[in-house]
Parts: structure tokens; C-alpha cells; sequence
């Protein structure tokens, strides 16, 4: 069931099986496009929803602006903000509400929220918008046309770009001014620009790392993934490098066939790198801290920084930060959390994320039951030697190393690329000689997430077959 699913092109897949559709209640929306291209999207969409503002009564409906992400939606807000300040007494005032995955919940809640009398909101969502939730009152829909999209390459890694939308995320967005009554949408693109976008958006198994599917397909008897049926077929070059990760991992063995490990890494609901970590974690002695790092990892922001008060936002994160990387820095702020008993106004003063960290709690409590019944101790511990943690998730990480160039950048052991550490990292703009990190994300460059220091003589060790011989190189020029 989708709002937005090709039903054709399932139906086909499935033997053509019958389709049942039902009809959903649809005012109708007037669409307006721009006369000409936009050079700016936010400042096009800042001077839309002014213009409606003013132009309209409040009780004409609320105004939606779809953006790409947080930045956005941050920087729409603050011209919004400067402009209300100025607008006459006998305009309504105007209420930016933002919503997005990494708010927190109260703030979100925000959108759903009546406006007060003689006020009007202007919600600024990404395209969370578009199907997981419906906003009441919305009768103004402005289109940016654009969205962020996840994407993987082999050679580079994760990838998170501003793109155009596809024709049915338009039509998904204008059906949200006609949910309650007749309304608009506003696209900030031409009509001829509309007639030039694909259909349908990208299926993410075309877009996204396989070797979980791969792993998961291996453990259902699937012998020749390459040639397995697939309804939206990845590229052959995805499938290849999914089972190369997994052979590394060894997970498959030199015929491709599952190994006992692999069908152990099988059993989670996990990205099989961090199914390796856990099961070296019995041999090194840290389960407790394996699960409790995987668990915090599952999501994607645990610190909330508002944009005026990053200063403040900055020295309490300080609080947790490890000297040894984002990984004991994470470790630090989950034993606090829960010191706390994750109080909401200790998780406000810290800035922390609660409703992601209530997540972590829930994913670790179930990698508990699921380790248990497996017959691992989950209350073991390395205690204070923080060091083994470390090693311990080398043995899953091993192709996300980096080295410290002389000119200060870090070159990936794995593809040779320039990579660089995240801002929001412990370890942003310090000189280590060796690192991992937990993925590798393309913005405008090549950023390391969940970045951690290691001793270069560990990754040896992690993976001897790849780069024992390249290490001990390493290591000596850097003892020079």
C-alpha cells in the first residue's frame, strides 16, 4: 500500500495480480509556476510566502514550504523571522514553524499546533511532508523542487546531494493544499522544467549499499546473487562490490558460499559490519560497550544544535567529548543519558536529542535479547581499557581507514581518496595519524562521520591479507 507506487509494475512482477485502488479525498489545487528559472530557491521561496502573507487573510490557510534539509529550512526561517519584524500592524504575524528528523520532538510537535488568533504559519518541512504526515491547515504549498537524496558509490561511499524531484513527489506535494479544501501550490520552477523531470524517483536498492541485501539473500539460499530476479535490478557493479565487502568480512568464503560466521552475522538486523564488530566483541572482551556504540550509531543525530546557540550547544557537548574520537565520545554521552534516566530537561540543558536517544535504548535493548539468545554475556565489559573497543570495531571497519598526509588531509586506505573529518567531529581539525571512521559522506566534499583514533599497527592486524604489508610501510615513515 503507497500513495505513490507504480501498481502496474508490481502487478507485472507478481503474475499480474489484481489491483485494487482506493480513491482518496482530493480538493482541487491550483498550480502557478515561475516565468523563469530561479537562480536562488530559498530566497524564491522567502519572497513567495511573503507574498501570499500579505496578499491573503490568515484565515485563507496556513502556508508549506518544501525545502531540502536542515540548512534550508534554517536559513528560510531566519529570513522569514527578519522579515516579520517589519511587516505593518494591519498584516497578520507570521509563525515559521520547522520540522525535521533531527528537531526535537517538542519543537516538531509545534506544526501541529493552532496558530494564535490573527496569526499565520508558515511550516517549513523536507519532504517528510509529502507522505509520512499530514499537517491541518495547510491550504498554500510552495515547491522548491528539490530534495536530498542517498546515494552510494563504491568508490567514494555515501553520497547526500541536492537534487531535482521527481513528477510524482510534485504531485505528492501539491495534493497537500487540497487535503482539507480547494488550495495552491506555488512551484518554483518553470513549467518546462516540470516536463523535463523523471516520473518516478530513483528506487533506493539502485541507490544504496547492498551487502545486507546480499548477506540476507546468501542466508535465504540464494546461491548466484548476480543473476537473481530482482524487480529494480542494481548494477552489477554494486552486487560485486557487496559480496568483495563480505568476502572480507568473512562472510562468504572463497567460493562465495556462506560461512558459519556469515550465517552468525545473518541472524541481525544489522549492516553486517557491525554484526563483525559484535562478534569480536566476545573475543576482546567488550560486548557491553560493542552493543551500547552500534546502538548509537542507528541513528543519525544525538545532539540537537540550535542555530543561535551553537556557542552553548558546543561547550555542553564538550562534557562527553573523548580525546580518542566520536565512538568513546558517544559511549560517554549514552552512560550520562542514562545517569540521568533520561530526564527532559537534563537532555535540554545538554542539547541532547531525547527521542533519539530513546531510539538508541530500544535498539539496544533488542541487540540484547538477540545476543542473549545467541549465548553471548551482554554484561560483559572491558571495563577501563577503552582501547579494546577500538580494536574491536577495526575488525569491521577496516576498509574506512584513513591516513594523515604531510599537507594535513587524510588519504583512504580503500580507494585512495582525500577524505575529511566532519566538523561536528571530536576530532575535527586535530592531527592524528591514523583513523576509522564510521562512513563517508559526499556534500560538497568528501566528510568522515563517527571519525576515531587508532594505533596504524591495528589496522594491520584487523586485516593482514589487505594491508599488513602496506602498514608496516606506513608505520615507518611516520615513526621518521
Amino acid at each position: 500500500m503507497s500513495a505513490t507506487l507504480d501498481a502496474e509494475r508490481f502487478s507485472a512482477y507478481f503474475d499480474d495480480a489484481p489491483i485494487l485502488y482506493v480513491a482518496g479525498r482530493q480538493f482541487p489545487v491550483t498550480t502557478y509556476y515561475t516565468t523563469t528559472p530561479q537562480a536562488d530557491y530559498l530566497d524564491a521561496a522567502h519572497l513567495t510566502a511573503l507574498q501570499i502573507h500579505t496578499e491573503t487573510p490568515s484565515t485563507s490557510g496556513d502556508i508549506l514550504i518544501f525545502l531540502s534539509g536542515q540548512e534550508d529550512i534554517e536559513n528560510v526561517e531566519r529570513l522569514l523571522r527578519d522579515s516579520a519584524a517589519s511587516l505593518p500592524p494591519t498584516v497578520p504575524a507570521l509563525l515559521p514553524c520547522p520540522i525535521f528528523a533531527a528537531l526535537p520532538q517538542s519543537q516538531q510537535s509545534l506544526v501541529f499546533d493552532a496558530a494564535p488568533e490573527f496569526t499565520r504559519k508558515i511550516i517549513l518541512a523536507t519532504n517528510i511532508a509529502e507522505t509520512s504526515l499530514t499537517i491541518p491547515g495547510i491550504r498554500h504549498v510552495i515547491d522548491s523542487g528539490v530534495h536530498k537524496v542517498r546515494g552510494f558509490d563504491p568508490r567514494i561511499g555515501e553520497s547526500l546531494l541536492v537534487e531535482p524531484v521527481s513528477k510524482s513527489s510534485a504531485r505528492q506535494r501539491t495534493g497537500r493544499a487540497g487535503r482539507e479544501a480547494p488550495g495552491f501550490c506555488y512551484r518554483l520552477y518553470t513549467e518546462a522544467d516540470y516536463a523535463q523531470l523523471a516520473e518516478d524517483s530513483v528506487p533506493e536498492i539502485k541507490r544504496c549499499q547492498l551487502s545486507t541485501v546480499v548477506l540476507q539473500l546468501k542466508a535465504a539460499g540464494v546461491s548466484d546473487v548476480i543473476k537473481f530476479d530482482f524487480m529494480d535490478r542494481p548494477s552489477k557493479g554494486a552486487l560485486k562490490h557487496a559480496l568483495l565487502e563480505l568476502y572480507a568480512l568473512d562472510a562468504l568464503d572463497d567460493s562465495g558460499e556462506l560461512t558459519a560466521l556469515g550465517r552468525w552475522m545473518a541472524e541481525f538486523p544489522l549492516e553486517p559490519t557491525y554484526s563483525k564488530v559484535i562478534y569480536a566483541s566476545q573475543k576482546l572482551g567488550c560486548v557491553r560497550e560493542a552493543i551500547d556504540i552500534v546502538s548509537l550509531l542507528s541513528v543519525d543525530s544525538l545532539f540537537y544544535v540550535p542555530p543561535d546557540k551553537r556557542d552553548e550547544s558546543n561547550a555542553a557537548q564538550a562534557k562527553f567529548r573523548s580525546t580518542e574520537g566520536d565512538h568513546l565520545t558517544f559511549l560517554n554521552l549514552l552512560r550520562a543519558f542514562n545517569k540521568a534516566k533520561g530526564d527532559r530537561d537534563w537532555c535540554q540543558d545538554h542539547f541532547v536529542n531525547r527521542r533519539n536517544m530513546r531510539h538508541v535504548q530500544d535498539v539496544r535493548l533488542q541487540l540484547n535479547r538477540l545476543c542473549a539468545k545467541l549465548g553471548l554475556d551482554t554484561e560483559r565489559s572491558c571495563g577501563l581499557d577503552l582501547d579494546v573497543v577500538l580494536k574491536c570495531f577495526l575488525s569491521g571497519f577496516f576498509h574506512n581507514c584513513a591516513l594523515l598526509q604531510p599537507d594535513g588531509s587524510y588519504r583512504s586506505l580503500n580507494g585512495s581518496q582525500t577524505v575529511h573529518v566532519h566538523p561536528g567531529s571530536a576530532l575535527f581539525a586535530k592531527k592524528i595519524p591514523a583513523v576509522f571512521y564510521d562512513q563517508l559522506v559526499f556534500t560538497n566534499k568528501l566528510h568522515a562521520r563517527a571519525v576515531s583514533a587508532v594505533d596504524p599497527l591495528w589496522i594491520a592486524q584487523a586485516s593482514p591479507k589487505l594491508y599488513g604489508r602496506l602498514m608496516a610501510s606506513s608505520t615507518t615513515s611516520i615513526a621518521a
